[in-house]
């Protein structure tokens, strides 16, 4: 590893361009400057491998009218495969966000049930904004909002080695609101 230029130096913060030797293997490496060392804080490698969406199980809950809702934030990360190659293992690691195209599929557990039309909706920078609470005439049995989707992310730019997009998901919940009652009236004051 060669320091190449130094972009930016301030107490707090130094911004530098590194180059890595073409055959060094990837991995995450300690920076130091100084005597002051940040352990594993420099990830080389040569491509981003595949993608893990994070959180990779989430609950969120319906709100809106007279209960608040509970939000989830989704982030694409791109991981290599580490010194082995293989994704999956213990060496793997992360090497930094990813953008990406977010969409929710369904998570089939009840025919035509289409809980990706009811529980709400997932924004460009991966932001779920859910659905309203109480019941809701357009679905089967008046049914609320609630339901189980799939919250899928797909790379802009990273691409596998056939040249397609890479993609990965993750489970989410969409519950009924948080209900909460306090049996202390002074605890809710």
């Amino acid at each position: 590893m060669t320091v190449r230029k130094v972009a930016s130096a301030s107490p707090n913060e130094l911004v530098v361009t590194v180059d890595a030797d073409a055959d060094a293997m990837p991995g995450l490496r300690d920076v130091s400057l100084r005597g002051a060392v940040l352990q594993k804080a420099l990830p080389v490698y040569r491509t981003i491998d595949y993608l893990k969406v994070t959180p990779e199980t989430s609950l969120s809950h319906l709100g809106g009218i007279k209960y608040g809702k509970g939000y989830e934030q989704f982030a694409a990360q791109g991981w290599s495969s580490g010194a082995d190659g293989k994704p999956g293992t213990a060496d793997d690691f992360v090497v930094r966000t990813v953008d990406a195209d977010w969409k929710l599929d369904e998570f089939r557990t009840v025919t035509y049930d289409d809980d990706v039309s009811y529980v709400g909706k997932i924004d460009n920078a991966g932001f779920f904004t859910p659905g309203e609470e109480g019941p809701n005439p357009a679905r089967h049995f008046m049914r609320n909002n609630y339901g189980e989707v799939w919250v899928v992310a797909t790379a802009r730019s990273e691409k596998d080695k056939f040249g397609k997009p890479l993609a990965a998901r993750a489970y989410l919940v969409t519950t009924v609101p948080a209900y909460k009652r306090w049996d202390q009236p002074e605890v809710s004051q």
